[in-house]
């Protein structure tokens, strides 16, 4: 999915397809063939990640913290119990414990470094409602750390505060994850405890975001297993796409071969964006009727024992690019390949970003979307008006981000042996691009040059994203089973899929007649 400006086997199922109510035909694509040509490569037998792996991560944050202690606290329970619960990606990062309530303590002293570690008491009544626990001495031969019971947490931590002058901490709640009320009662309690005692407070974040942009040899084995699984969904939902289906089918398909195939959930909320959706770069209500001549971006991640992936693919709704799509996607993808070019040890995702844009540029003025690949225009507001490239209004996000734990993870600057990161350029001919610029004589003459040509190529959206390790030699596309050529995308979309088995296209129909939300 795109970051902000700041910061296994191919499944062979055959069907006939069913079509909605006025379901248009895929031109040129009918019948459909049997699916042959595309796999996703096979892969061997995974690699776990070990407990002295995890002892390794907690060594080398506290090589590179100061004497003190430092508090990891693991997230809570959802406040209700039919909520899922995940773990946060530091904790996990640093213990492997996917259970909720517990609690990480180091104390450095010195050269002298001892951990504790707190998971919740064994509570059959409990048990009965939310799963069995590790418990204290399950917990302990699972991660060879010294471990007690959580109702100890505080009392602990008071005693060591009295011999050190300095708490790292460590929360919830920094990522993607919304804090509960009894995470911010424990964050509460250790502020309070720090205050006691007169020692300084300093969050530890970034000393351990630092560590996980480098990715481990397992880690990069469940990132690639978690983009498999993502592969195999893309695939799925080339064949089985038609005009007439709604976006959430789709979705709904992507997310069961997810399940299907041992992925937790999705790493980020699923996009599913067609015709005008399609330039909204996180669009995910997901709930549109799709269209013969339309394109559809989806921009889609599995994660996998915790580990994100993050690909996406824009295909044309009817299963052939139109001249307009296939002029876009072109340059969306030479952008792509260009940038992915320069990926290696030592680079930066700001020299791949200007490259990337380079070629966009170039080719929206080619196309006459733009008047230059150098032209700016008059922006801003409130009376004081900038210069802006004329690409940003086609093209708004970053080139790419860290993957991980996180699908945003932490990554290194420059680039590292063991990187794990993203490239998805885009482009977004949004209908009202040229409608609220500021009024001038100057934009409205730019407008008028424009509009003409924005009004042929109006509502195509295409990202093009890829996972990528940095390696000694250059680069690896860890997403190649995805098919991404024009010519793969087309061929695999004449073929049947999952998805149009046993659909019950007067169900979905549905909700189409309740009218709009």
């Amino acid at each position: 999915m795109p970051c902000s400006t700041r910061a296994l086997l191919c499944l062979l199922l055959v069907a006939l397809p069913g079509c909605g109510p006025g379901t248009a035909a895929r031109p040129a694509a009918s019948p459909r063939a049997q699916p042959t040509g595309w796999t996703v490569p096979a892969l061997p037998a995974p690699v776990p990640i070990a407990a002295a792996e995890y002892a390794q991560r907690r060594r080398a944050l506290a090589s590179a913290m100061g004497d003190g202690v430092l508090v990891a606290l693991g997230s809570q329970a959802p406040s209700a119990d039919y909520l899922q619960f995940f773990q946060n990606s530091p904790f996990r990062y640093l213990t492997g414990i996917t259970e909720p309530g517990a609690a990480l303590v180091i104390t450095k002293t010195g050269g002298r470094v001892e951990e504790q570690l707190f998971v919740l008491q064994r509570n059959p009544a409990q048990e009965v409602w939310e799963g069995p626990r590790l418990g204290a001495e399950r917990a302990r031969q699972l991660t060879a750390i010294p471990t007690r019971t959580t109702d100890r947490l505080f009392f602990a931590v008071d005693s060591l505060l009295r011999q050190h002058r300095t708490l790292y901490t460590m929360f919830p709640g920094s990522g993607d994850e919304v804090e509960t009320a009894d995470s911010m009662r424990d964050q509460r309690m250790l502020m309070r405890l720090a205050t006691q005692h007169g020692v300084r407070s300093v969050p530890a974040d970034e000393t351990l975001n630092r560590l996980r942009g480098t990715k481990s040899a397992a880690e990069r084995d469940l990132i690639r297993r978690a983009v498999y699984i993502t592969n195999v969904a893309h695939g799925e939902a080339m064949r089985s796409m038609e005009p007439g289906m709604n976006e959430f089918e789709i979705q709904a398909l992507i997310e069961y071969v997810f399940r299907r195939h041992g992925a937790e959930r999705p790493s980020f909320a699923t996009i599913t964006g067609s015709g005008p959706n399609s330039t909204t770069l996180h669009y995910n209500a997901n709930d549109r009727f799709m269209q013969a001549g339309e394109m559809v971006v989806m921009d889609i991640g599995a994660s996998y024992r915790g580990y994100a992936a993050d690909v996406t693919r824009s295909v044309p709704v009817n299963g052939v690019f139109s001249p307009e799509q296939r002029a876009i996607y072109g340059i969306v993808l030479d952008a792509q390949k260009a940038a992915e070019a320069l990926a290696r040890p030592g680079a930066t995702m700001e020299q791949l970003n200007a490259t990337a844009s380079r070629v966009l540029a170039t080719g929206l003025a080619r196309l006459g979307l733009i008047e230059s690949p150098d032209a700016t225009y008059a922006c801003g507001g409130g009376g004081a008006l900038g210069r802006c490239p004329q690409l940003r209004l086609f093209y708004m996000h970053g080139l790419g981000h860290g993957i991980g734990l996180d699908v945003h993870d932490p990554n290194t600057s420059p680039f590292v042996v063991g990187s794990a990161l993203t490239i998805e350029p885009g482009i977004y001919i949004r209908a009202d691009a040229l409608d609220y610029l500021a009024d001038t004589p100057e934009i409205r003459a730019l407008i008028g040059r424009l509009r003409p040509v924005l009004e042929r190529y109006r509502n195509i959206g295409v990202r093009i994203e890829d996972d990528y390790f940095i390696t000694a030699s250059g680069v690896e596309r860890i997403s190649a089973g995805a098919p991404r050529e024009i010519g793969e995308i087309e061929a695999l979309m004449a073929q049947t899929g999952l998805g149009n088995r046993e659909r019950r296209p007067e169900v979905v129909e549905w909700y189409q007649m309740s009218g709009t939300r």
